[in-house]
């Protein structure tokens, strides 16, 4: 098996205020979205899904946990700290809730926090270790 992720899904209970926040909030386009309960963003690398809790839970076909954050969270990262000042701000306009501002973290990066409509984490931050290309994509140092 190839070493990636292909999709990211988030487990939502009001599909469109999650919706609006990606979209109109934070001007991600919809690349797809096959019904009311299910939307497609394509990302760098990937896909973010998602999916209204009971739409996700007939498709499995079992119940779907409501504990939003446990123990996963999502990143964007940036160039720069600037531009980490700059999404945060953009994503609490966009409707996210603070909940750990933009600061020096003990790694050596910046980094901060916001929940996402439907209770998820993103951590917005920028890792000066890591290079984020033109085009979005993140590279890892080689390893020593």
């Amino acid at each position: 098996m190839e070493q990636r992720i292909s999709m990211t899904t988030l487990v939502v209970d009001d599909i469109g205020e999650a919706r609006r926040f990606f979209e109109t909030g934070l001007g991600w386009q919809v690349a797809a979205a096959p019904s009311p309960e299910v939307v497609f963003f394509q990302v760098i690398g990937g896909v973010l899904a998602l999916y209204s809790r009971t739409a996700l839970a007939e498709e499995i076909g079992r119940e779907v946990s409501d504990n939003r954050t446990g123990a996963v969270t999502l990143a964007w990262n940036g160039r720069s700290e600037e531009e980490v000042d700059q999404v945060f701000q953009e994503a609490l306009k966009a409707g996210a809730k603070a909940v750990k501002h933009p600061e020096k973290a003990f790694w050596g990066g910046y980094s901060s926090y916001v929940e996402v409509p439907g209770g998820h984490l993103l951590e917005i931050a920028h890792n000066p270790f890591w290079t984020v290309g033109p085009d979005g994509a993140v590279s890892l140092p080689p390893q020593q």
